[in-house]
């Protein structure tokens, strides 16, 4: 039987609740991201890549549910350069000139199904299975014109902040993320056919 106390009934009246986002959270090459979980359609071990070439791609297609699914390599689409860890070492053989080192996103574990707002779907090949959290809407901070212009991450829209631990998530904006490449800033098509 429960026992009533004003006591406790006060303490919860005076807690305000915090209004909270549900974000599907992911690790992408040591950089934690998230997305709103309405435009996560759904997670599904990674099948075969087709179209792209072995071993890396920008654009390929899986099926899934009978249909063709576009696959994004999140690796082009999201960073700007290559990340130091995947440079390749001076002691091993350097890529040919205009080609770079890349991970091999066909090995990936898990497609990340994102719905953009006008119901179009891509895939996004992840590592690991994602995680769902609660963020508090202030967690939630705008990152600055300077980086959105500069930085090494594209198709963000704000920082999350959640403790002072724990290394900060980008937000990632479904629209930007979905967007043929040739629109994202800092690509070029000569770059793309290079």
């Amino acid at each position: 039987m429960a026992v009533f106390s004003p006591l406790t009934s006060r303490r919860a009246s005076n807690r305000k609740a915090e209004a909270t986002q549900q974000l599907i959270v992911f690790r992408l090459h040591n950089e934690g991201f998230a997305l709103p979980i309405r435009c996560v359609h759904k997670v599904i071990p990674m099948g075969n890549i087709y179209g792209g070439r072995e071993g890396a791609f920008s654009v390929g297609l899986t099926l899934y549910q009978d249909q063709e699914l576009l696959v994004i390599d999140g690796y082009h689409r999201i960073f700007r350069s290559a990340p130091s860890s995947y440079l390749p070492a001076t002691d091993q053989a350097l890529p040919h000139k205009g080609q770079e080192e890349q991970p091999d996103m066909t090995s990936a574990g898990f497609l990340l199904i994102v719905q953009s707002p006008q119901g179009k779907l891509v895939g996004l090949p992840i590592d690991s299975p994602p995680s769902l959290q609660r963020v508090p809407e202030s967690a939630f901070t705008p990152l600055t014109s300077t980086y959105m212009a500069e930085g090494n991450i594209r198709c963000v829209s704000a920082l999350i902040l959640q403790n002072n631990d724990e290394p900060p998530l980008f937000l990632l904006n479904p629209e930007k993320l979905v967007e043929p490449q040739q629109a994202l800033p800092g690509t070029t098509f000569a770059q793309e056919r290079g």
